[in-house]
């Protein structure tokens, strides 16, 4: 794993605690119910317009259908008026509910909340405009309606307290004015007495329904952004787990100091590779290689240079592994091991001996070569493996060309002979 990938693991866990803490440290406060920082705000605003589409709308649709069904009331007791009264009430209806439908396809979505307040004052305005259409006794069943208008708001705006009190404050501002504004018969009958008598009452009635409903508004909405917040803060937990769970994964499979692959993870994948060109039919090519007078490399130069030494080298080996199944590790020490799965003999020989020869043109000083520049020797070994066989006996033969390609004088490649069944 290159520094610049570490880096950036580290940077992605830096932003998966912080955002942890911030949060926790909201519960902690008990500022939950409160608004949240900006973005997180932001983010609680879109869970609410998701609820809104998935389950607010099916509120508001069953809420505009009662309020159309009570129409029959119109005919009822709106006289020649009647037909007019249903027909405001149907077309407010049916452009509330294509608005209701149109919303999440368009833009205005955000101001979901906004639409459905202003929606719900224009239906307590219907049923005040119906108060004088309709004569008594039948006008009092209009006023009586304003309680169901104020269920509808709860029901609709229960986890905004804002919006809630907004809407209510409003319907019941807008009916107080108009009841104070709309005259009274000048002959009034029992039922006018009686009403003007309990209409003190049912204003008193009214408010505190709208303090109970502002009340569990308040409460729901507190409940939703808790509930919001700890799930969040369990996801990301979760997402912290699973992430420093591949970190960990990562760091057991990657050599600390090259970020190539350690001698672990290439056996494993060796196993695999195995297998797999078994199935195939396949040729599997190791080639193992080892830089040459390391040991002179590091006394000479300190262990300190022979690292940088190590990690140019590795580098320059895994710019050659561009296949998905190609896979390089430091195999311990100055010695590497590449994988090439797949790969025929001659081509694995030509992209090893193009490897040695662009570490050599690396000119990585080194006084005590004989090549004056650290180079490496190279062992290439190739099979195709059969069923019930392993890879141990590839591994020996790819070592033994590279103690040859030493022998013969290093910073060379040279080839095993084919390894047969047999001999694995």
């Amino acid at each position: 794993m290159s520094q610049a990938d570490i880096q950036q693991d580290k940077d992605t866990l830096r932003s998966l605690e912080s955002q942890i803490n911030t949060l926790a440290n909201l519960i902690d406060r008990g500022k939950a119910h409160l608004r949240f920082p900006s973005e997180i705000e932001k983010d609680y605003r879109s869970f609410l317009l998701v609820q809104f589409v998935s389950v607010d709308l099916k509120i508001i649709a069953a809420g505009l259908f009662v309020f159309l069904i009570f129409g029959w009331a119109d005919f009822s007791f709106g006289g020649d008026n009647g037909a007019v009264l249903f027909s405001l009430r149907a077309a407010v209806t049916a452009l509330l509910f294509l608005a209701a439908v149109m919303l999440p396809r368009t833009r205005l979505l955000p101001y979901a909340t906004p639409i459905l307040v202003a929606g719900i004052y224009i239906c307590s305005l219907v049923l005040m405009w119906n108060i004088t259409n309709v004569e008594a006794p039948g006008t009092y069943y209009y006023h009586i309606c304003m309680i169901p208008m104020q269920v509808f708001a709860l029901l609709a705006l229960r986890s905004n307290y804002r919006a809630m009190a907004v809407c209510s404050c409003m319907m019941l501002f807008t009916y107080s004015v108009f009841v104070a504004w709309y005259p009274m018969p000048e002959v009034m009958s029992d039922i006018d007495k009686m009403a003007l008598s309990i209409l003190p009452f049912y204003l008193l009635f009214w408010v505190i329904l709208v303090a109970m409903a502002v009340y569990l508004s308040y409460t729901i909405e507190l409940s939703t952004r808790n509930d919001f917040i700890k799930n969040r803060l369990l996801a990301l937990e979760a997402q912290r787990l699973q992430y420093l769970g591949r970190r960990l994964e990562q760091l057991s499979t990657t050599d600390s100091l090259t970020g190539i692959a350690n001698r672990r993870y290439i056996e494993d994948q060796l196993v695999e590779e195995w297998r797999r060109c078994s199935r195939n039919a396949t040729p599997l090519v190791t080639v193992m290689l080892d830089v040459d007078y390391f040991k002179k490399y590091n006394d000479h130069y300190g262990h300190q240079q022979g690292d940088v030494c190590l990690k140019a080298i590795a580098k320059k080996i895994s710019e050659f592994c561009r296949r998905p199944g190609d896979v390089c590790a430091r195999y311990g020490g100055e010695e590497f091991l590449i994988l090439l799965p797949g790969t025929a003999t001659e081509v694995a020989l030509g992209i090893a001996q193009d490897i040695c020869q662009s570490i050599a043109d690396m000119k990585l000083t080194h006084a005590l070569s004989p090549h004056k520049v650290a180079t490496v020797s190279m062992g290439v070994a190739s099979v195709i493996p059969g069923d019930d066989k392993n890879y141990e006996s590839l591994i020996r033969h790819a070592d033994m060309a590279l103690y040859e390609a030493k022998g013969n004088g290093r910073n060379q490649v040279c080839l095993a002979p084919t390894v047969s069944e047999s001999d694995v």
